[in-house]
């Protein structure tokens, strides 16, 4: 280095240094003027990596890149940084003014995140001093440590969510976390779609007014939050329909999923003959009554029709594991194997994305794939249906 460079490094307060042995970086120190939470101006120590050395082959490269960095600090373009704590911005402006704008079930959700995996990570870092390095070294070790794909793009949801609440407090002029990188997403695992007889099965061993509900969930596709919240007054017995406007989470009302999630949905008479009998069976009889509702009137907790009703009768009945969910996608793909327009699929479903509907909850029924490449088979080769109709023999098979 220079001696002009190397007094020009001093006089600015900030150096330029390698690090790493096998992919090494240039990483980059300088002191900055910050303001406390109680408003004092002090000055305090940053480092940043500016990049590797394999794109910034020399020192005078990432002293520039530095400089430009710097500049907007310099020339007094960017306001000073509030050395506000990760940890007392959660718990302070973010929960007491962010959260609270939220859906119930998205607020809970993202509490959850904040205590289980983001204050005990970030907790006790700046909000200026957490860079997108860091948050991709903490991508990468929740990866590491085997968790779910869906799950850290969760966590980093919230995580990106601090931060743009930060930038409109005006804490930080931008969120570090756009950028990060993830690995390839797994295909999911698509879930069973149950048959006839196993549906039949499982609604035998559902006892009242949970039989009713599963047939409904079936008959409808509606979420298990949606069937929690309905009311009579959403029940229109004589013009055969029902109305989806609100949906329950822990004992809490709250808007549906989407827009779209908003609709009405048509009934058959089979389902009205159901509704019309648990009417009468029913204690809880005012428009704004539950339609499934405990006997104190409060609605019951998904958690409990789920692990004390929907699952022990599926075990009893012998169909495996199956979710209030699942039969969301039962209800999906036997729609669309009845040959009904996509179209209409979404709507009942009530999903903002036509997308969401072909691509997430219709899957392709085992039975009816075979029974098209059969067709196909007949179309292109006529002569094949003379086969299908004599048994192969055993010498036929093996050769």
């Amino acid at each position: 280095m220079r001696l002009t460079e190397f007094i020009y490094i001093i006089l600015c307060n900030w150096k330029v240094y390698q690090r790493g042995k096998r992919q090494k970086v240039w990483v980059a120190r300088w002191r900055e003027d910050v303001i406390l939470e109680d408003g004092r101006r002090v000055r305090r120590l940053r480092s940043e990596v500016l990049g590797p050395v394999v794109y910034i082959p020399s020192r005078r490269q990432a002293c520039n890149l530095l400089e430009q960095r710097l500049r907007p600090i310099n020339l007094g373009i960017r306001p000073l940084r509030v050395a506000t704590p990760f940890r007392g911005f959660v718990l302070g402006d973010y929960s007491n003014l962010k959260l609270p704008t939220m859906k119930p079930s998205t607020r809970h959700s993202y509490q959850v995140v904040l205590r289980r995996h983001l204050l005990p990570y970030f907790g006790d870092h700046r909000l200026c001093d957490i860079s997108r390095i860091e948050i991709q070294r903490f991508v990468n070790a929740m990866f590491s440590q085997g968790r779910a794909w869906q799950t850290v793009r969760n966590v980093w949801i919230v995580l990106s969510s601090v931060f743009e609440s930060a930038i409109e407090f005006n804490l930080l002029d931008e969120n570090p976390a756009r950028g990060v990188r993830f690995p390839p997403q797994p295909p999911p695992k698509e879930p069973r779609i149950l048959s006839r007889d196993e549906i039949e099965r499982l609604l035998a061993k559902l006892r009242e007014p949970f039989r009713t509900m599963a047939i409904l969930g079936l008959l409808t596709g509606l979420r298990i939050g949606e069937l929690l919240a309905l009311r009579w007054r959403s029940v229109d017995l004589l013009a055969g329909t029902v109305r989806i406007s609100e949906s329950v989470y822990r004992g809490a009302f709250q808007r549906p999923k989407s827009r779209r999630a908003v609709r009405g949905i048509p009934l058959g008479p089979f389902c009205l003959d159901l509704l019309k009998a648990l009417f009468q069976r029913s204690t809880w009889r005012n428009p704004e009554d539950l339609l499934f509702a405990r006997r104190d009137g409060k609605p019951y907790a998904a958690s409990y029709v789920l692990q004390r009703v929907l699952q022990p009768a599926a075990v009893a009945a012998g169909v495996g594991h199956v979710t209030w969910h699942q039969l969301r996608h039962v209800h999906s793909t036997l729609l669309h194997d009845l040959g009904t327009p996509a179209k209409i699929v979404q709507e009942q479903l009530g999903h903002a994305s036509l997308a969401t509907t072909l691509n997430v909850y219709t899957h392709a029924v085992e039975a009816t794939r075979r029974s098209f490449g059969n067709k196909l088979e007949l179309l292109l080769f006529p002569s094949c249906s003379q086969i299908s109709e004599r048994d192969f023999t055993r010498e036929e098979l093996i050769q």
